[in-house]
C-alpha cells in the first residue's frame, strides 16, 4: 500500500535531492529548485493532503536523508544539474546512485522521480544504460515527445479504464527540456516512455514490487522524465549563461528563447509524477 494512504496525518512528504542552483534572475522571482517543485505541486495535490518538502543538497554538502527520517519520507524528486554530466566519475555522483539503490534494496516503498539529470543518474544506477553526450546536439525549450503505449497510458490515462486503452489517448506530450546528454537505451527492468525526434530515450519508467504498491494505476517506482517543469523566465536565463559563456552562439540562442516561450504540458507532467505517488 502507499505510505501516503497509510499516513494518518495526511501529509505527503517528499525528501528534494538538491543537484544544482537555479541562476540568480529565477531564484530572484521564483526560488531554489525545490521551491519551484514544491509549488508546482501542492495546488494539484488533493484536499485532505499538505505537503512536506524536506530539502538535500547531495552536491555541495553530500546531505542525505537518515534512516529514521527516511521511515516518513514517501518519495525522492532528483533535480536537473549543470555541474557534472551523469556518466561522471566524481564523488557526489557515485555516492547519489549508490543512495537510490539502497532505497532500492531497503526501502522499497519510496517512490524515486528524475527530473533531465535525475532521469540520467537513475538509469545510470540501475543500468545497464549508457549516458553519453546527443550527437544530435542540444535540446532546448518547448519539445514535443512522442509516447509509446505505456507513456500514453501513464501521462495521459485519467483512470484504469482509459489507461488501458491508450489507443484513445494522444500520442504525445510536450515539455520543457534544456539538455546535451542522453539515455542511449533503456536499463533493464525499465519501460520506455517515449522519444523526441533528436532523442531516444526521453522517459522511463518501472513497476513497482507487488507489494508494495500504491493504489494508482500507474504502479511505478522509479519514473523519469527529462522535462523541467519551468517556465519560460526560469528557463531563459539559463540560455542567456549559456550564450555568454559560449556554449550557445546567438542565433542558437535566441531559437532556443523562442522555443522555450511556446506551450507545454508542465501542469500534466506534475499530475502524473502525482499520480505516481498514488495521490492524485
Amino acid at each position: 500500500m502507499s505510505a501516503v494512504t497509510d499516513n494518518p496525518s495526511g501529509k505527503l512528504t517528499i525528501a528534494f535531492f538538491k543537484c544544482d542552483s537555479l541562476q540568480k534572475e529565477s531564484i530572484e522571482k521564483h526560488g531554489e529548485y525545490q521551491d519551484v517543485i514544491h509549488n508546482l505541486f501542492e495546488p494539484l495535490l488533493p484536499k485532505h493532503l499538505t505537503l512536506e518538502t524536506l530539502t538535500y543538497d547531495v552536491l555541495e554538502k553530500r546531505e542525505y536523508p537518515k534512516d529514521e527520517e527516511l521511515e516518513k519520507i514517501d518519495a525522492i524528486v532528483i533535480s536537473g544539474s549543470f555541474e557534472d554530466e551523469a556518466h561522471s566519475d566524481t564523488r557526489w555522483i557515485l555516492k547519489l546512485a549508490g543512495f537510490l539503490i539502497k532505497i532500492y534494496d531497503e526501502y522499497p516503498r519510496i517512490r524515486i522521480l528524475g527530473i533531465c539529470f535525475g532521469l540520467q543518474v537513475i538509469a545510470r544506477a540501475f543500468g545497464p544504460s549508457q549516458i553519453r553526450k546527443n550527437p544530435n546536439g542540444w535540446e532546448v525549450g518547448s519539445t514535443r515527445m512522442d509516447l509509446t503505449e505505456i507513456g500514453k497510458s501513464i501521462i495521459w490515462g485519467e483512470d484504469k479504464k482509459s489507461a488501458k486503452e491508450p489507443e484513445n489517448l494522444k500520442d504525445d506530450v510536450t515539455m520543457q527540456q534544456i539538455h546535451s546528454d542522453i539515455v542511449s537505451e533503456v536499463p533493464s527492468d525499465f519501460h520506455l516512455l517515449g522519444k523526441s525526434e533528436i532523442c531516444p530515450v526521453q522517459g522511463i519508467v518501472a513497476y513497482h514490487p507487488e507489494d508494495h504498491r500504491p493504489p494508482a494505476f500507474t504502479h511505478s517506482h522509479h519514473h523519469t522524465l527529462p522535462s523541467e517543469p519551468w517556465h519560460e523566465d526560469i528557463l531563459i536565463p539559463f540560455i542567456d549563461n549559456y550564450e555568454k559563456k559560449g556554449t550557445f552562439d546567438s542565433e542558437f540562442a535566441e531559437k532556443a528563447r523562442e522555443q522555450s516561450k511556446k506551450e507545454h504540458d508542465g501542469e500534466r507532467i506534475g499530475r502524473v509524477l502525482l499520480r505516481v505517488l498514488g495521490v492524485a
